[in-house]
């Protein structure tokens, strides 16, 4: 399918444009350990991202597979102390992955749309996106939080492309995980993925992306204006 032919670009954030693990991974760990859990190592962290805070919350506490539990109070009091930690050190030791800036004013400068869908809450992603002067470059920052869906359901992904008026086969969707190919096929969209991010311990070449890229630098190569 190499090149893609569109008119918009939307990035995954967490794995994707940022490594952010090690500040999750920070404020993580000071849940755990006020709650009396044990710490994890960071490559644990990188397994668990993907879903959103109480997800990687609930996964901390009991494993890989956990889900959130429904009207406990003492898990969302853990998910506010979490988001409130997360929030006054979310660019510590977080870092966008090399060339992407250089990527995205290529697309920039070839005249690509350009927007963030992520299950990170929408206040959070803008926040990261300014702390690292990412966000001048995104016309459109989707949260977790912004809509009643968030990924793999294909609203998040099309509520951008509307406000663009452009189609789903007219967007490329770059992404990490499962989470982000679930979410491209549900609205239409082809889908390429980083394979250096959070893919949750698959070999991302098993997702079946439309293409599985190593490098930033080779992503302005895999597009063409339609």
């Amino acid at each position: 399918m190499l090149p893609f032919a569109v008119r918009g670009v939307l990035f995954d954030l967490d794995g994707t444009l940022v490594d952010s693990a090690p500040d999750l991974w920070g404020a993580m760990n000071h849940v755990l350990a006020a709650r009396g859990y044990p710490l994890l190592e960071l490559q644990q962290v990188r397994h668990l991202v993907g879903h959103g805070a109480r997800c990687l919350l609930a996964r901390g506490f009991w494993g890989e597979e956990a889900e959130p539990p429904l009207a406990d109070t003492a898990f969302e009091e853990a998910v506010a102390l979490f988001l409130a930690y997360y929030r006054d050190h979310l660019t510590d030791n977080s870092l966008p992955y090399p060339g992407v800036r250089e990527a995205l004013q290529r697309l920039q400068q070839q005249g690509l749309f350009l927007g963030v869908v992520t299950n990170k809450p929408e206040a959070l992603a803008r926040k990261m996106l300014e702390e690292l002067h990412l966000r001048p470059f995104f016309s459109q920052v989707v949260g977790g939080d912004s809509l009643p869906q968030r990924k793999p359901a294909a609203e998040p992904l099309l509520y951008p492309l509307n406000q663009w008026g452009i189609l789903p086969h007219q967007a490329l969707m770059v992404g990490d995980s499962s989470t982000d190919v679930e979410a491209a096929r549900a609205a239409g969209c082809p889908v390429v993925l980083m394979s250096h991010g959070y893919s949750r311990g698959i070999a991302v070449q098993q997702l079946r992306a439309d293409a599985v890229l190593d490098h930033f630098e080779q992503l302005p190569g895999c597009l063409c204006a339609e």
